[in-house]
């Protein structure tokens, strides 16, 4: 696996856009899971989207996460890496720097949008890290995506009981904390019934149960890419919560999270992971909106 992802970043940036999109039509034409899904949730995201419409942004996000491979084995086995070289544009870092001097700890909470793997590189030096993971479903990719946030100095550790006493540690510590939220925890885990986008969608309750107990501060990132010039380049946006966030209410908590990461997607839509199951149903008497017909 580490040696096909090697091989992936040898393309050269100015034939990825034709690439990546060119495997992006081959999975939408052969009617691929990913496709299907990401159909469905950009329906789901714009009802008023002509057909058009919704079949050119699930190619731009397939070809999204075709180019995250890409982006994953340059972070992974350059040599020598300046996220200057690589950032178009920083925008709001100040509200990262005041979340940090309040000495709280801090919350990074993030979607899966653009090249989030690129934050990591953009942190290092600027604050020590911990993020919390979910184990991919591809066998062996699991240690390439640990081994290469790592590289740069963050500290992984699984969502699990285990993984969660060593990153409310780091908070104690006031150190920073990434966590992705737009994904469905796990059923044994706790978690609350929201919205993403108009549609019911179980959210973890995580970041709720870490701002009552350590007061930690929380600020909302996204990383997106530019490839117009032939050449990836990054846009790194920081953005304030809402007050609703620190609400003691899970409810309206889980609300304001929410909105917020909708705004995130919102600057850059054909670059989100619509592929994903955003809307797993909680038990089988529930519709299940992603069985094929």
């Amino acid at each position: 696996m580490h040696s096909l992802i090697y091989v992936v970043g040898l393309v050269p940036e100015s034939l990825l856009p034709k690439i990546t999109s060119g495997l992006a039509r081959w999975l939408f034409f052969f009617k691929t899971e990913a496709a299907l899904v990401a159909l469905i949730n950009i329906k789901i995201f714009d009802p008023k989207l002509s057909e058009k419409a919704v079949k050119d942004m699930c190619l731009s996000s397939l070809s999204n996460s075709l180019t995250l491979i890409y982006e994953l084995s340059k972070i992974r086995f350059s040599s020598r890496l300046d996220s200057k070289e690589w950032i178009q544009d920083i925008e709001n870092i100040e509200v990262f720097n005041r979340a940090q001097a309040k000495g709280r700890g801090v919350l990074l909470l993030m979607p899966h949008l653009g090249c989030w793997e690129f934050m990591n590189v953009f942190l290092k030096g600027r604050a020590k890290v911990s993020a919390l993971y979910d184990k991919p479903n591809f066998n062996g990719l699991d240690d390439f995506i640990t081994s290469t946030r790592e590289k740069f100095g963050a500290r992984m550790f699984p969502i699990n009981a285990s993984g969660l006493r060593q990153v409310f540690k780091s908070l104690e510590r006031n150190e920073l904390l990434v966590f992705l939220p737009d994904q469905v925890p796990d059923y044994s885990a706790r978690g609350f019934i929201g919205t993403f986008f108009g549609h019911d969608a179980y959210t973890s309750d995580l970041v709720h149960r870490v701002i009552r107990k350590y007061d930690s501060e929380i600020v909302f990132g996204s990383v997106t890419r530019d490839c117009s010039e032939g050449k990836v380049k990054y846009r790194i946006l920081f953005e304030k919560p809402t007050d609703e966030i620190y609400s003691k209410d899970v409810g309206e908590h889980i609300d304001s999270l929410n909105k917020s990461l909708e705004r995130l997607v919102m600057r850059a839509p054909e670059q989100y992971q619509w592929s994903y199951k955003r809307y797993k149903r909680l038990n089988k008497s529930e519709k299940n909106i992603y069985r094929r017909q």
